[in-house]
């Protein structure tokens, strides 16, 4: 009987584990769309835009928008600290869609929203890490 007890409590114990780290938010990789590619270098406007973090990557393939890809979170963000393009808000795929496409991505935290940035009405997905 005592040998019952302690595999049930062992099971209880990893379930109880699981469940937390499902809601825990671990630092990773963070991007942040900084800047429109053809008014500067992306590469040189990562580096310069945060101090404390580590730039990964540098990229213009989101309609040549600079998008920075950090080690983690830049210090001093508001919350959420993370936003990546997701396309083009149209009739077709608005504001829930654009939502919708964010949450898929980022279930725990992701925001997905229609703005108009760079002359662009653009589907912006905000997430922490």
């Amino acid at each position: 009987m005592a040998n019952q007890m302690s595999k049930s409590s062992c099971f209880f114990a990893v379930l109880v584990l699981v469940f937390t780290v499902q809601f825990i938010q671990i630092d990773g990789e963070c991007t942040k769309v900084v800047g429109n590619c053809a008014a500067a270098d992306c590469t040189a406007h990562c580096n310069s835009y945060a101090r404390g973090v580590s730039v990964l990557k540098a990229s213009c393939e989101f309609l040549n928008l600079c998008t920075c890809t950090f080690d983690r979170p830049p210090p001093g963000e508001p919350t959420p600290n993370c936003d990546i393009g997701l396309g083009l808000c149209t009739n077709d795929c608005n504001y829930d869609c654009c939502d919708k496409k964010c949450k898929t991505s980022f279930p725990n935290s992701g925001q997905g929203t229609c703005i108009i940035a760079f002359d662009r009405d653009l589907c912006m997905c905000s997430y922490n890490r």
